[in-house]
């Protein structure tokens, strides 16, 4: 039996807010905020000696990842952030593919999702939601003969819908469209199956749900993607020196970028944060997912049959479990503003998003949490 009340106090957010805004940014436990001041202490009293030793922790942390979405160690990197991500994908795209094509995408998509192609002057189609849900019907319609890509979140960031990977991605491998998805508002609560769901590329910034704040973005690739297409940048890290020495120094002198995801590794970053996010995932695991996943349903089931009863417009898809997320959004019409308000007066932490009011729960929420929500929600709605 999970103690819900014990991994409440490992957050001290909850001692003075009630905060539904991790779909914006978790906060962090504190044996995860111990984990960083000692890597960072580490920093601080032993400089950079650890560097080797610290580069092969996170090889294994790689390792770990890789384990949780079914694919090889050698797949698997961060970058920056998903932005990053999908910038690089655009330009690799545009190296390799001199035809005119088009990618489809979701009109609910975080920008991170889409402005990296609308940049290089892509030509993006958008699939438009019904009822908030994206049907794998409405995508495929979408596509057409030039159709290179499909890019689309998991869990929409706006609505909390979860979209069916699995199902869409054995249609898009029939078809030979490139499956691209955006799994922030996922990983690692509902991690995906890579290989079972066909996915060539997947991004996962980790500062919603990983417990670790900005640490970056989990960057996965098949290696057929990486050889199709080449990334369009490099860095010293990048390169593959073959045992020739720790760095390739030679100047105008042939060289090639690793054949695995750390061809992407352009040069060094925030290990710190990074060995930190191990305990965090240690800290997941040690709940276990699918417990993680039953508390996410039970709490948003209490949050759902409370606005009903109260009659409030909800916005997010809810009449199928498999589509629900941590996330619901609901909207009072010209009281949302106020609402918004009402709640931060009262220490509640929502977010507005598309016009609505985001509601997101984490491990760290209880009942008590959203009846506080309730309390301020009649008042408004009575005014």
């Amino acid at each position: 039996m999970t103690d819900w009340t014990k991994i409440r106090k490992d957050f001290p957010i909850t001692e003075n807010s009630v905060y539904f805004q991790s779909a914006a940014m978790s906060p962090i436990p504190t044996s995860v905020f111990r984990a960083m001041v000692e890597e960072y202490r580490r920093l601080h009293t032993h400089g950079d000696i650890s560097w080797k030793d610290d580069m092969e922790k996170y090889q294994k942390l790689c390792q770990h990842l890789a384990a949780l979405i079914n694919t090889k160690p050698d797949n698997v990197t961060f970058v920056q952030n998903t932005s990053t991500a999908m910038s690089l994908l655009a330009l690799s795209f545009k190296n390799q593919i001199p035809k005119p094509f088009n990618i489809v995408s979701m009109q609910d998509e975080f920008p991170a999702s889409t402005i990296g192609f609308e940049y290089q002057n892509i030509e993006m189609r958008y699939v438009q939601p019904v009822a908030s849900r994206y049907p794998i019907e409405s995508i495929l319609e979408t596509l057409d003969e030039k159709t290179l890509a499909v890019v689309t979140s998991q869990i929409q960031y706006a609505t909390g819908y979860r979209q069916d990977l699995l199902s869409l991605g054995r249609k898009l491998k029939n078809r030979g469209v490139l499956f691209v998805v955006n799994a922030t508002q996922a990983f690692p609560y509902f991690p995906v199956d890579v290989k079972a769901a066909h996915i060539d590329v997947l991004s996962a910034s980790l500062h919603k749900w990983g417990l670790t704040g900005h640490i970056g973005t989990l960057f996965f690739t098949t290696s057929a993607f990486r050889e199709k297409f080449p990334s369009p940048w490099a860095g010293w890290l990048s390169v593959d020196t073959e045992g020739k020495g720790f760095i390739h120094t030679a100047k105008n002198a042939a060289f090639r970028l690793h054949r695995s995801a750390h061809r992407y590794d352009f040069g060094t970053f925030n290990l710190q944060t990074l060995l930190a996010f191990q305990k965090a995932l240690n800290y997941i695991k040690e709940i276990g997912i699918p417990n993680v996943q039953d508390r996410i349903m039970e709490l948003t089931d209490y949050l759902i049959q409370g606005l009903v009863d109260l009659k409030i417009t909800i916005i997010s898809p809810i009449a199928r479990t498999n589509e629900r997320s941590a996330i619901v959004s609901f909207t009072l019409g010209d009281k949302n503003e106020t609402c918004i308000k009402k709640f931060a007066e009262n220490n509640i932490y929502v977010s507005p998003r598309n016009g609505n009011i985001r509601v997101s729960v984490n491990i760290f929420n209880n009942f008590a949490d959203i009846d506080h929500l309730f309390k301020v929600l009649k008042n408004v709605v009575n005014q």
